[in-house]
């Protein structure tokens, strides 16, 4: 990997070390990551170097660029694997006291990126992708279903799969629902969003906003995405603690009824049952008791997440008032 990046970048790397998930190393008091990008098409990259070029302009801190090879390209292969490197900027530790408020403000800069995005475009396209995915993974346990014998994890994606499925549908005629009674507002227009928005993902300990993480979406992906994984990793917090940040970012931004709404759309979409099935799937042997452990979790709070989907509905209800928030009707007599 050094003699790699020698060639390619002309940098002499003396020592490479771990950042997290990512191979790291240090030069003239910068620090860079190398990260892999082959699930990343070169258009879609390209579009990525740009936004962040943008967000570095606008002056957001803690964005990591992508450093151009020798040769302009953004990326290197190393034994048929694509990687950029992304210099870091200088950053104190400390912490992120008002994650909503940040959030928001990032928003609210790459909302007004001037140029058109294709590759990395995701506004207007949640029913389309969450209909292919739940059309594939159905397929997948009509497949399950016939075969025997099933391993633990399967048995539990058999039995479990139909609930997910009314789950999903629900999500994808509550996002239908969303876009015909609601009228889109400025704050509504496509902005820099994550893939999966979480508490760690501005890292308090070592801040990198790394554009190979961006998609081009509307805002309340992340909105919906924090929420969940809130959720999902602290259920006693969440009770005292789950909405405050979305009060945060609405205080700084107010959200109009469109977003509030496409939030519990996204909410209702069980993305995170989705993943722990693909993830069993594709990962190796010794990675997969991790993932039932994982999926044993997900279908024991199956009821405290209809309880954490009924009290944002109610949060909702009463927050804005100007929602009249369709009913769920199962999720209302459970």
């Amino acid at each position: 990997m050094k003699q790699t990046i020698y060639e390619e970048y002309g940098i002499k790397v003396r020592e490479i070390s771990k950042l997290g998930h990512y191979d790291s190393f240090s030069l003239h008091n910068n620090q860079f990551i190398i990260v892999p990008v082959s699930h990343i098409e070169e258009e879609e990259l390209y579009e990525l170097y740009q936004l962040s070029q943008y967000m570095l302009e606008k002056g957001e801190p803690h964005i990591a660029t992508m450093v151009l090879t020798k040769q302009n390209h953004l990326f290197f292969e190393q034994d048929s694997v694509r990687y950029a490197v992304l210099k870091c900027s200088a950053y104190t530790q400390g912490r992120f006291n008002l994650l909503g408020r940040d959030l928001a403000r990032f928003h609210s800069k790459a909302r007004a990126y001037p140029y058109q995005v294709s590759k990395t475009q995701r506004i207007g396209q949640w029913k389309i992708l969450w209909e292919k995915r739940l059309d594939q993974l159905e397929m997948f346990w009509r497949g399950k279903v016939q075969s025997q014998p099933l391993s633990t994890f399967e048995k539990l994606f058999v039995e479990s799969f139909p609930y997910y499925v009314g789950l999903s549908e629900n999500a994808i005629q509550y996002l239908v629902d969303t876009e015909l009674d609601e009228e889109p507002q400025p704050i509504d227009s496509g902005t820099i969003c994550h893939q999966r928005f979480h508490e760690y993902t501005w890292n308090p300990s070592m801040c990198i906003k790394s554009p190979t993480d961006w998609v081009f979406d509307h805002s309340s992906r992340d909105l919906a995405e924090y929420m969940r994984q809130y959720f999902l990793e602290k259920p006693e917090q969440f009770r005292s603690e789950g909405f405050k940040f979305l009060e945060e970012y609405d205080r700084t931004t107010p959200l109009s009824p469109f977003s509030w709404r496409l939030i519990y759309s996204r909410l209702l979409f069980p993305i995170h049952y989705f993943e722990c099935v693909e993830e069993y799937y594709l990962s190796p042997e010794d990675q997969k008791p991790r993932f039932e452990e994982r999926m044993k979790e997900i279908l024991n709070r199956s009821g405290q997440y209809e309880e954490f989907l009924k009290a944002y509905s109610s949060m909702l209800t009463i927050r804005t008032r100007r929602i009249s928030v369709p009913a769920i009707d199962w999720l209302a007599i459970r």
